[in-house]
């Protein structure tokens, strides 16, 4: 699967309740969004090797760590406003590391699910076939590969912002690599009105706090890319 969340994907997640499954509190924004459309594919994981990539307080392994062995690999050095020392979560076990660095604390193919909420776009564009190289390693064959990630769409097409939603598109269907869970959505990156988005007053509040970014908020919606694969099977 590759696409923008749409409102029918949101609705859908919203009619099962996950907000309250997850205990999210107001006010609802794009996280809460991603969160619950991830949690949508990880609701009934049982007993299974999961990492949260870059996950620093982790609302998501909260709830599905009490059936799984759940691992948070996360530098927690406090870049992109991440955590700066270790978060204890109960029945989580960090690993400090960045994938795409080919820790050797991470073992090859040791997990069934590999996901990520609202880190991706924080990677260079440089970085990014590393970061995808060092997910299959540590996926294991037929393993989910799993990314909400950032993004800003206007009304005309971007040539940054179509140079990464290109490379994500290829991640869910990387010829002898991956295997998409659903459609590859084909169009351009421009905003349209069946997109989910991130309420106006959220946008305000988060260029209050980051003003660097206040042209952006002002002229282009604030909206999620979805990547879901399979490590191809052997």
């Amino acid at each position: 699967m590759f696409d923008f969340v749409r409102k029918d994907a949101l609705f859908a997640v919203l009619d099962r309740g996950l907000p309250k499954k997850l205990k999210t509190t107001p006010p609802f924004n794009m996280k809460t969004t991603q969160d619950c459309v991830v949690y949508g594919f990880l609701e009934d994981a049982r007993d299974m090797d999961i990492a949260e990539i870059g996950g620093g307080k982790s609302r998501l392994l909260k709830a599905i760590s009490a059936g799984n062995r759940c691992v948070n690999i996360e530098p927690f050095d406090g870049r992109d406003g991440g955590p700066a020392k270790p978060v204890r979560l109960a029945g989580v076990k960090n690993i400090r590391a960045l994938l795409g660095e080919n820790s050797a604390d991470i073992e090859d193919e040791s997990f069934d699910i590999v996901f990520s909420i609202s880190v991706v776009e924080h990677i260079p564009l440089q970085q990014l076939d590393a970061f995808f190289d060092d997910g299959m390693r540590i996926l294991r064959p037929g393993g989910l590969w799993l990314h909400a990630i950032d993004a800003y769409l206007g009304d005309e097409p971007d040539r940054t912002v179509d140079q990464r939603v290109n490379i994500y598109r290829q991640w869910a269907a990387a010829p002898g690599r991956t295997e998409p869970v659903g459609e590859i959505f084909a169009g351009p990156a421009v905003f349209s009105a069946d997109m989910a988005s991130n309420p106006d007053n959220v946008m305000h509040a988060w260029t209050v706090a980051a003003p660097q970014l206040a042209g952006l908020r002002k002229n282009a919606q604030g909206v999620t890319t979805i990547v879901a694969s399979r490590k191809t099977m052997r």
